[in-house]
C-alpha cells in the first residue's frame, strides 16, 4: 500500500542548531596532520535548500523499513528492506519494492526469514540483493554470533532467478561489476563466533553468483563498499564494530584483481557509506564524522557532527555532497547539504522517521529509510528532495572562524536554522 504527501521546509530544529552550535567547538579549517576540523554552520538555510517532494510509504506488515536503495535505468527506484508481521515470532523477512520515479509502486517480493543488507540494479532490469541471517548465543561470557549471507538474483518483474549462500558472512554490500558480475562486502564472524573478533572479506562472483575470488583483512570490519570508476573496489568500516572508537575508521583501495592499492586510517570510528568523488576520491559518513579523501587515501578535510549519525552520503549535483541519517539524542531524520569543503549550507529535520540510504538523481535525491505511522507501527518509506542548480555551480566557501564557547557568531548561524514547517495532503 502507497502513499503519497507534500512537505514544504521542515528544516531547522531548534535542538539540532543549538547543539550543533553549542555543544561542538568551532575551529578552523584543518591542514594535512590535523584530526580533525569541528562542524560549522555556514549560511544556515540558502537558495539552494531542497523542497521535498513527494514521499511514499509501504506496509505490509507491523513493522517494516528500509536499509538501502538503488536508482534504475529507466529513472525509478529498488529499495530493499524487511517488513515483520504481527505476531510473526520476531523473524524478519526481506522487503524488496521497485517503484517508478516518485515512489509508486511497480512491484514488491519477499524472502522469508532474511534481514536486508544492500541491493543494486542489474543490467538486464533486474537487481541482485543482499540478505544474511544471524543467530547469537552466550559462551564464556560474550556473545557468539553465527550465520550466513545471501545473494539474490531477480528478474524485472522481481521473481527470484538464483540464490548464492555465503557462508559464515555478515553481508554489507553488493554491487554490479563491469564485467555483468557482483562484488559481496562485509566480514566473517570468527570460528569462535566471537563479536570481538572479526575479519573483512570482499567476494568477487561472476554472473551466477559463483565466486571468483575473494580477500580478506584480519582484525576489521567492512560496512560499506563501491566499484570504482577505474573497475576496481574500495571498502569502509571499522577495526571496532561494537565499540566505534575515534581513530578506527578505514578504507581499502583494491584494483580489479582485488589487490590492495592502499589501506589508511582515520581519526573518526567508523565508515557507514562511501562514494567515489568526479576526481578519484571518495567522501564517507559514518557516526558523528564526515570527511574526504584524495584518490591515494590521503585526508582532505573531516569534519564532526556531534549527536549526527550518518547512515548515507552522496554527491551533491554542482559540487558539495549530501549526509543522511538520524539525530542521535532525538531519533529524527535529518539531511545536511554541504560546499565541496565539507561546510554546511542548509539542513532539514525529517520528524517521526530515519534515513538509512540515499542516492543522487537528477534535479535532487531520494532517501529510504523508516517512518512512524502510529506509536506502534512503522512504516518503510522512500523521499524525493528537489534541489535547484544555483545561478553559479560554484558556491562561495565561508572561511570558518576559531572561537570558543557558543559566541554571537555561532549563535546567529543556529538563528538561521529556525524556519518553520508545514506540510499538506497532496
Amino acid at each position: 500500500m502507497t502513499k503519497n504527501y507534500r512537505y514544504f521546509r521542515m528544516a531547522g530544529m531548534i535542538l539540532a542548531a543549538l547543539l550543533i552550535a553549542a555543544v561542538l567547538p568551532a575551529g578552523a579549517a584543518s591542514a594535512v596532520g590535523e584530526p580533525y576540523t569541528p562542524l560549522t554552520i555556514s549560511g544556515g538555510i540558502d537558495d539552494t535548500s531542497p523542497e521535498i517532494s513527494w514521499n511514499a510509504t509501504f506496509a505490509p506488515g507491523k513493522e517494516n523499513k528500509f536499509d538501502a536503495i538503488a536508482p534504475t535505468a529507466d529513472g525509478g527506484y529498488i529499495a530493499l528492506g524487511s517488513t515483520l508481521a504481527a505476531g510473526g515470532g520476531g523473524k524478519e523477512d526481506l522487503l524488496l519494492v521497485m517503484t517508478d520515479g516518485r515512489g509508486d509502486e511497480i512491484w514488491t517480493a519477499e524472502f522469508p526469514d532474511l534481514a536486508p543488507a544492500s541491493v543494486d540494479a542489474a543490467a538486464d532490469g533486474g537487481c541482485i540483493a543482499g540478505g544474511y541471517n544471524v543467530t547469537r548465543t552466550v559462551g564464556d561470557g560474550d556473545y557468539i554470533y553465527q550465520g550466513s549471507s545471501f545473494l539474490i538474483r531477480t528478474d524485472t518483474a522481481g521473481k527470484e532467478e538464483w540464490r548464492q549462500v555465503l557462508p559464515g558472512m555478515k553481508v554489507s554490500s553488493v554491487r554490479a561489476t563491469p564485467d555483468g558480475g557482483y562484488a559481496a562486502i562485509g566480514w566473517l564472524w570468527s570460528r569462535s563466533g566471537s563479536s570481538d573478533d572479526v575479519t573483512a572479506i570482499i567476494i568477487k562472483t561472476d554472473s551466477s553468483g559463483t565466486p571468483i575470488w575473494n580477500r580478506t583483512f584480519s582484525g576489521i570490519s567492512a560496512n560499506t563498499g563501491a566499484v570504482t570508476a577505474d573497475g576496481g573496489y574500495i571498502i569502509g568500516g571499522t577495526t571496532s564494530p561494537f565499540n566505534n572508537t575515534v581513530g578506527d575508521a578505514f578504507l581499502i583501495r583494491l584494483d580489479s584483481d582485488g589487490n590492495t592499492v592502499w589501506h589508511k586510517s582515520y581519526h573518526a570510528p567508523v565508515v557507514y557509506d562511501l562514494e567515489e568523488t568526479a576526481d578519484g576520491g571518495f567522501v564517507y559518513s559514518g557516526n558523528y564524522w564526515y570527511g574526504l579523501v584524495d584518490a591515494g587515501g590521503e585526508e582532505i578535510w573531516l569534519r564532526n557532527m556531534e549527536g549526527f549519525t550518518g547512515h548515507a552520503v552522496t554527491l551533491r549535483p554542482f559540487g558539495g555532497y549530501l549526509i543522511a541519517g538520524e539525530i542521535r539524542w532525538t531519533g529524527e531524520g535529518f539531511v545536511l547539504g554541504t560546499d565541496a569543503d565539507g561546510m554546511i549550507q542548509w539542513n532539514l529535520t525529517l520528524p517521526d522517521s530515519r534515513v538509512f540510504a540515499a542516492c543522487s538523481v537528477p534535479g535532487g535525491y531520494t532517501l529510504a529509510g523508516i517512518q512512524s505511522s502510529s506509536e506502534d507501527t512503522n512504516d518503510a518509506w522512500l523521499i524525493g528532495l528537489e534541489e535547484e542548480v544555483p545561478a553559479t555551480s560554484t558556491p562561495a566557501t565561508p572561511t570558518p572562524t576559531a572561537a570558543p564557547g557558543f559566541g554571537a557568531t555561532a549563535a546567529g548561524a543556529a538563528l538561521l536554522l529556525l524556519v518553520t514547517g508545514r506540510m499538506r495532503r497532496r
